[in-house]
């Protein structure tokens, strides 16, 4: 008799009660504003609803950022204030703002000064629920990819809900959530297109990967971009056919701009403006050896856990063992589709997703060279591509037996690492004086 092994249902469920429990954790042990950003995003909402105007650079410094966020935001808010209008006013101790970066909270929070703070706490818990749903996107993408392979889809989406960064950003108040969703549709609009094209869902995914970046976090730009490199791509067949999909594709685009400008002029020139700067300009001083592996570092440190305002982080030990295993799982990866693609000018599910992760990746690289702030959590709109190809190796190298196995090893992994990072940093940097 083999060991009993749980359904993939079961373990479906498993994960994502690991994922809303932990969330809920991280949301509660991080004092409200030690979320990076999050008085500056809680202005903007607060002014939406009190004030009913969209504020700029002299209110929040986040105000160049795209709009859907913020106006999705002041629903909850606007239904809070009509029943008790001073449970979402923005409450803030003294901030001692010489530690950010350091490991030291920001906010001088204690048992004295604490107050429930309804709709700051109301807005992270939203995007807990966002971030779950970009999950629930993830996987259905995942079991198109490989409806083969349930425990490797299993794994990658497990691999995506406990990674702690993005435990942490979903739980803190800001657009991430809403780009992370944004990218986890265009992800899956990109692989349903090379699945299964048809002219009218071209078009409406042509629309999508225009419109979700430069209405929610221009994060999910790559993502759109290979949403078209996928329609244009896989519009293969009569030189004929190409010429049409690229001609309707490119009044499709530019409909969708100017639809966008009509609607809201300020969200497309804001959006311009900051795609322009982060394209073309670079720094003198960040082409310098020690920049550039000093931003690197921050990267990969604030991909897999560096909280609050990138001050406390995971052992070094833990980063670097994280990373290994992910760099060699997606080497496996492609060294296994590669032996496996077959000849041919069709790209595959697995093409398209190398090309959303290497554009996401060259997206916060190219971004680390306009500014010292680039963050791996930027990357979260690709969460799901990069979890597949980081499991995907793995997966493949393991024995057929051992394979369903790989969804428990990535759990306790995850979760060794959320442990770590709470005993290690976030209870006696943030919790522990927060109670003294």
């Amino acid at each position: 008799m083999g060991r009993p092994r749980l359904d993939a249902n079961v373990w479906l469920v498993v994960i994502f009660a690991f994922y809303f429990l932990t969330a809920a954790a991280y949301s509660v042990l991080m004092p409200m504003w030690e979320g990076p950003d999050e008085p500056a995003h809680y202005v903007i909402v607060l002014n939406l609803v009190r004030a009913r105007f969209y504020s700029n650079l002299n209110y929040s410094y986040e105000a160049a950022q795209p709009r859907a966020y913020y106006y999705l935001a002041s629903l909850p808010i606007l239904i809070l204030d009509s029943f008790n209008s001073s449970s979402d006013n923005m409450f803030m101790p003294h901030a001692d703002w010489q530690n950010v970066y350091r490991p030291a909270p920001i906010f001088e929070w204690s048992h004295q000064n604490y107050r429930f703070l309804t709709g700051p706490y109301a807005l992270r818990w939203i995007n807990i629920l966002l971030g779950g749903l970009a999950l629930w996107l993830n996987w259905i993408t995942f079991r198109r990819i490989v409806p083969e392979k349930p425990f490797l889809s299993l794994a990658a989406l497990a691999l995506a809900a406990l990674v702690p960064e993005y435990l942490h950003i979903m739980s803190s108040i800001g657009n991430d959530a809403l780009g992370t969703l944004a990218g986890a549709l265009l992800f899956y609009l990109a692989i349903r297109l090379v699945s299964q094209l048809s002219l009218f869902s071209a078009f409406l995914s042509i629309a999508a990967a225009v419109i979700l970046p430069l209405t929610t976090k221009l994060t999910a730009l790559p993502l759109g971009l290979a949403v078209l490199i996928a329609a244009f791509w896989r519009g293969t067949g009569r030189l004929q056919n190409k010429k049409r999909l690229l001609l309707f594709g490119s009044i499709v685009s530019l409909g969708s701009l100017g639809i966008l400008y009509l609607l809201s002029p300020a969200t497309l020139r804001s959006s311009v403006a900051q795609i322009g700067w982060r394209l073309f300009n670079v720094r003198p001083e960040s082409l310098k050896g020690i920049y550039l592996t000093t931003m690197l570092s921050q990267v990969i440190w604030s991909f897999w856990g560096k909280v609050g305002w990138l001050a406390v982080a995971l052992p070094v030990w833990m980063v670097n063992l994280l990373t290994i295993l992910a760099l060699a799982g997606m080497l496996l990866s492609a060294i296994s589709q590669i032996r496996s693609s077959p000849r041919g000018s069709q790209p595959s599910v697995w093409r398209v997703t190398w090309i959303a992760v290497l554009l996401s990746i060259a997206a916060v690289l190219k971004n680390g060279l306009n500014t010292d702030l680039t963050q791996g959590r930027f990357l979260f709109p690709a969460i799901g591509p990069l979890a597949l190809l980081m499991v995907a190796g793995w997966y493949e190298i393991l024995p057929q037996r051992f394979r369903s196995d790989l969804v428990i090893i990535v759990i306790i992994l995850m979760l060794a690492a959320t442990l770590a990072l709470w005993h290690f940093g976030i209870v006696p940097v943030y919790f522990q004086p927060f109670l003294d």
